[in-house]
Order: structure tokens, then C-alpha cells, then sequence
């Protein structure tokens, strides 16, 4: 088949397991896809890159300072919102190399159940979402919209409008935070544009598991504190989930875990 919109994966040069095991995944669906190769910041950022970033920014549910492989893959994001500008694409899809799309995937694209919309998260993480608001897609897969002050983590696999791609170019620089999603994204959320489908379309592998699944993924793992094996997190990320849970469900909320 030909894909309804043009497939953009963003993955490292050198990455080419995980590239080869994407391009299988889509070439089973019949879906053809391009790859963008993404910023490398595993052994520093250029010049260049370092003025497109805001080295005070920190990941604030840990209290600690970017790493330059996530200001890398912000960037490679926003690489790609670049590249659908200039060309100016309609609405794209935009995947990690480790993504892995969902064999209904195919029937969302051929609804075009995007139109009309900025953003779609077709993979999220410990995300809420308010069952009252959802729309009926296909096959028990539903649509929610992202409300305003609820983060969603992860942007493995997404669709974008290129309204969305231009407002996030002109305001997503200089990098102050990861991939998912920058602070200027509550925009799309007020003007209720940007949904999440659920079940997931798009999953990706767990690090922990697959050696190769995910570099930031993987770092991160090595670094984390631990006690006889078990990570132990910071407390003020374990008090912050609480109030979250507790302050969300009073609101009528419920979490996806994965």
C-alpha cells in the first residue's frame, strides 16, 4: 500500500540493527517510511547545536541537567519539523527507530482519522486521560483529547500537522527540556488539537529487556541509584507521582501505566 502521509524515523547513522529491525516492522505493515538521521550527542554537541540549547534546563521530576543525548534527540525532533516544513508536507508521522507500530496502525492512517487536528500521540507513558471526553474510533480504539496541565510522556510515534511543525519550530528553540513534549505543546492542548489514541498505536521495547532498545533508555539505567539491585528513586520523585495520582483521580482522571 502506499502511506496515506509521508513516515519519517529518526534514527543514528551507526544505528543499523535498529534500523533494520524498524524497517521490518513497517515493511510487514506495507507501510513505506524514510530515514532522517537524528543529531548524535553521545560524544558532545557541535557549536551549532549548543546555541540551539539552554544547558541551565534540567528534567524536573529528577532535579538534574539534560543529558546531550536528550537535548540530541529533542533536536533530531525538531530536525524533523524542519524537514516538513520546508517540504511542505501536510501532516507526517514521525517515529523512533525503536518504535513498534501497531498492525491496526494501517487502518488509522487509511481513516485519516488525523484530519483536522495538530497533534496525534499514537505511544504515550504514565499519561491521564478523562474516559467522559473519548471519541469512538475503529475496533475498541478510542481518541482522548490532551487536557490542558496533564503531561504526556513519550514521543516515540506521533503525527503532526505542519501548522503544528512551523508553530513548534518558531518556538521550541532553544531546547529547554526532552523530546516529550516541550512547554509550548500546552498550546496545541487549549485549543483542543492534540489527541491521544487508545489502546497505543505505537509501543516501543523496554531497555531493560532489549540491549539495543533505547540509548537514552540505557544510560540512564546504568546511572540510576540502586540497593541490592532495586532502583531506588528520589524521593521527590516518588512524593510528586503521589500528589499527581491522587490530585488526578479527584479530578476524574485515570492513568495509563504503559
Amino acid at each position: 500500500m502506499t502511506s496515506v502521509i509521508p513516515i519519517f524515523v529518526l534514527s543514528l547513522p551507526d544505528c543499523t540493527s535498529r534500523r533494520e529491525k524498524t524497517a521490518h516492522r513497517l515493511n510487514d505493515l506495507s507501510l513505506p517510511f524514510e530515514f532522517l538521521d537524528a543529531i548524535d550527542g553521545r560524544s558532545g554537541l557541535t557549536q551549532q547545536q549548543e546555541s540551539q540549547i539552554d544547558r541551565s534546563a534540567t528534567v524536573s521530576s529528577h532535579s538534574r541537567p539534560l543529558t546531550d543525548t536528550e537535548f540530541g534527540c529533542a533536536l533530531s525532533h525538531i530536525k524533523a519539523y524542519r524537514h516538513i516544513v520546508v517540504n511542505d508536507i501536510p501532516y507526517a508521522m514521525v517515529l523512533e527507530d525503536d518504535a513498534i507500530p501497531h498492525p491496526k496502525l494501517v487502518e488509522y492512517l487509511k481513516g485519516r482519522y488525523f484530519e483536522g487536528l495538530d497533534l496525534i500521540s499514537l505511544y504515550y507513558s504514565r499519561t491521564y486521560i478523562r474516559s467522559r471526553s473519548a471519541k469512538r474510533l475503529f475496533g475498541g480504539f478510542k481518541s482522548y483529547p490532551s487536557e490542558p496541565g496533564i503531561y504526556i510522556q513519550g514521543a516515540v510515534g506521533y503525527i503532526v500537522s505542519i501548522g503544528a511543525a512551523r508553530f513548534l519550530l518558531e518556538n521550541a528553540l532553544p531546547v529547554r527540556s526532552v523530546a516529550d513534549w516541550p512547554a509550548c505543546t500546552e498550546e496545541f492542548k487549549s485549543r483542543n488539537s492534540w489527541f491521544l489514541v487508545y489502546p497505543k498505536l505505537v509501543d516501543h521495547a523496554r531497555p531493560q529487556k532489549y540491549d539495543d532498545s533505547s540509548i537514552i533508555g540505557l544510560r540512564h539505567i546504568k546511572s540510576k541509584r540502586r540497593f541490592l539491585g532495586v532502583y531506588i528513586p528520589p524521593w521527590k520523585e516518588v512524593f510528586n507521582s503521589y500528589r499527581r495520582n491522587l490530585l488526578y483521580r479527584l479530578l476524574g482522571f485515570r492513568k495509563i501505566k504503559r
